[in-house]
């Protein structure tokens, strides 16, 4: 078994422009139709996964998180007869895909600041509690809603 770590299914397919910032000091996880989900919340750039050192088992629970929330996500956008419910799985708190994003970003946390960025439809009205816990959300953000340290959820 090799020590190395493989972060394939986190690179994107195509040349894009990545975080250049001297220390990354937060992450924010979402979806924006490319594999890597990592992005530095100050600047909106994609991480290079391999700046991070993640191991493999982060790599894979990224991966397949994404993989999920992408589909539904996907079948949202399409705004055909799976929209409402796509819509629903992605708001839900009890959901899979949520619960996962809660967990990874939780865990990311001990190593760096990470925050899972929760679908927010733009005809809702704009969310000032925490969809996860409910709290209220910190709004002294750069972008967004608001944020909530307790859950490493952003809006």
């Amino acid at each position: 078994m090799s020590d190395t770590t493989n972060y394939d299914k986190l690179k994107p397919f195509t040349a894009i422009e990545y975080c250049e910032c001297p220390q990354v000091t937060e992450l924010l996880l979402v979806y924006m139709h490319v594999d890597n989900p990592i992005y530095c919340y100050q600047c909106k750039k994609d991480v290079n996964v391999e700046r991070l050192e993640l191991a493999q088992s982060e790599v894979d629970e990224l991966a397949s998180c994404f993989s999920t929330y992408g589909s539904l996500y996907e079948l949202w956008m399409d705004s055909g007869e799976y929209e409402d419910w796509a819509k629903t799985k992605l708001l839900d708190r009890h959901g899979q895909v949520n619960k996962a994003g809660v967990a990874i970003a939780k865990s990311l946390s001990q190593k760096i600041p990470t925050y899972y960025w929760w679908f927010h439809d733009a005809d809702d009205a704009d969310p000032v509690n925490c969809p996860n816990c409910d709290t209220a959300l910190n709004t002294d953000v750069p972008n967004g809603f608001g944020k909530c340290e307790l859950c490493c959820v952003a809006i």
